[in-house]
């Protein structure tokens, strides 16, 4: 299994949330065991609910590869990675399961409470890659596991530009400005737009608006 020791001065502050993209769990479990896969997670979420620990959280798991989130590069450093079992956008793309929103739920608060993480702190990994990476995509609801990412965000004017709110949601400074187009696509997977493209709308903005700032 891939591995890395956490250096000292990197504490866990963030919870990544995937979908394993593959056809089967027995292929996401052998992947994510594979030293040749170059890919690894803490958890692994079934959908029939099961819970498979497969690495401790004190080491750094390669989840998330090429990433940023606001001030931060590299966020295996600071993160624990969460799979949920899901064939993904590539081999037929479903609802996840209730069971596993309430499996994952569990495990969130379990994170919540140990590690001290907070809402604004559980994100996707079409966040911290949005170039690269489309899951847990729009068919994750995450208030289905009480999560409210943006709760702490405090409203000082009545409209902000389309810049202003990307910045408020979390993007990183390099993807805004080499890949503003799939930060808009990353934030309709959030609103759990059924179509995801990168063209702006009234309704887009004001969605977005009340995501931010409800």
């Amino acid at each position: 299994m891939n591995y890395s020791f956490r250096k000292k001065n990197k504490i866990v502050k963030y919870v990544v949330l995937h979908y394993t993209g593959m056809k089967s769990l027995t292929l996401a479990y052998q992947k994510l065991l594979s030293e040749k896969s170059n890919v690894s997670a803490h958890y692994l979420i079934s959908r029939d609910g099961t819970i498979i620990n497969l690495l401790c959280p004190s080491y750094k798991a390669w989840h998330s590869g090429k990433s940023k989130w606001k001030t931060h590069s590299n966020i295996n450093d600071y993160s624990i990675g969460i799979e949920l079992e899901n064939k993904g956008h590539e081999f037929g793309y479903s609802n996840f399961t209730k069971i596993q929103y309430s499996s994952l739920k569990k495990l969130i608060d379990f994170m919540k409470k140990n590690f001290n993480i907070l809402d604004e702190n559980i994100i996707f990994h079409s966040d911290i890659a949005p170039n690269r990476k489309q899951d847990p995509g729009e068919k994750f609801f995450i208030k289905k596991i009480g999560v409210n990412r943006f709760k702490s965000i405090k409203i000082l004017k009545k409209k902000y530009n389309l810049n202003e709110l990307l910045i408020f949601y979390g993007f990183h400074k390099y993807y805004l400005k080499k890949h503003k187009k799939s930060c808009i696509c990353a934030v309709k997977r959030s609103l759990n737009y059924k179509s995801i493209t990168s063209l702006q709308s009234k309704k887009f903005l004001k969605d977005f608006y009340n995501l931010l700032f409800h």
